[in-house]
């Protein structure tokens, strides 16, 4: 018996212990705050921006390639606009435990949704399932930013007198619409020429990425501080028919399937539609003036096209 009972108190000590950590585990689940890591795996760089749905506190975080970042977020329910690959999302984002947000390549697919709290974010492919944290949705709340990883204010643009909206950030692409003065919105990217750029909120299935913003002029209308820090994101030139690829698309060296392969075109990546074979099954088009960085010129099959712009 003498030896029992120091075994009992052992165990007894072990279980109180125990219980302990397990309560310490759930206050700090339900308390935070979390800290979210983001491992930028995209090629590019990868911002994230959120705002509580409960309360004023925002945050805009922005990883570079190749980067692993840990931030501290309050816990809470937050819309989010992510921004890499040259488009956006919008969604929330549920932080009520740590978080581990992987950016995968933006060629193809993700190879999956890795699990929940530890999700793998890609634009196309969306975490599906009641514990995923990370969602894409409709936008709930305006969203934009200003420095690395603090708190921001949103992007506001108020125009000072009429404004001629366009289509691609240059006066010469075509007019979206024109609206009178103290006519509103809420940019999200920015032009390298100072244009801003938002979503207009209308149907647009087909478009992708930076083709479904409209452009505001520089200069056009008084913006918030937050408007200094949007994503310079590519943007297509006027005048020019693109091609926005909806799934990977060979880019052949002749209009003929069995000619070389130069490149593969994939979602989120767009060429120049130059000219149309004889026949109409082949499309010529130029990577040059898209977001790849290659110079190829090749040929897609017509029935591979999704275009935008003037593509007569």
């Amino acid at each position: 018996m003498r030896r029992v009972l120091p075994i009992l108190l052992v165990i007894f000590m072990l279980l109180v212990f125990y219980g302990a950590a397990l309560a310490g585990e759930s206050n700090t689940a339900s308390g935070g705050p979390f800290r979210l890591e983001i491992r930028n795996r995209s090629g590019g760089e990868a911002v994230l921006v959120l705002a509580a749905l409960q309360s004023e506190q925002t945050y805009r975080f922005v990883v570079a390639s190749s980067e692993i970042r840990n931030f501290t977020v309050e816990a809470g329910l937050y819309a989010q606009t992510t921004y890499a690959c040259g488009g956006s999302a919008t969604g929330t984002l549920d932080v009520s435990r740590q978080l581990r947000l992987t950016f995968t390549p933006c060629a193809g697919s993700a190879p999956n949704a890795g699990a929940p709290t530890l999700e793998k974010i890609h634009l196309v492919d969306a975490p599906t399932g009641l514990k995923w944290r990370y969602r894409y949705g409709p936008a709930l709340k305006g969203l934009a930013g200003t420095g690395s990883g603090g708190v921001i204010g949103a992007c506001e643009y108020t125009a000072s007198a009429e404004v001629t909206i366009y289509t691609r950030p240059d006066t010469a692409a075509s007019v979206f619409s024109v609206q009178p003065a103290g006519f509103t919105a809420q940019p999200g990217a920015r032009s390298a020429n100072g244009w801003l750029g938002f979503d207009p909120g209308v149907a647009q299935a087909a478009n992708i990425g930076p083709f479904r913003l409209r452009w505001l002029p520089p200069g056009s209308g008084s913006v918030s501080p937050g408007c200094a820090s949007l994503p310079v994101i590519w943007t297509p030139q006027a005048g020019l028919c693109y091609d926005m690829p909806m799934f990977d698309t060979n880019v052949y060296q002749n209009p003929d399937t069995s000619s070389a392969v130069l490149f593969v075109l994939h979602m989120g990546e767009f060429a120049e539609v130059l000219d149309l074979a004889p026949g109409g099954d082949w499309a010529q088009v130029d990577l040059e003036a898209g977001n790849t960085g290659s110079q190829v010129v090749g040929w897609v099959e017509s029935s591979t096209l999704n275009v935008n712009g003037p593509c007569n």
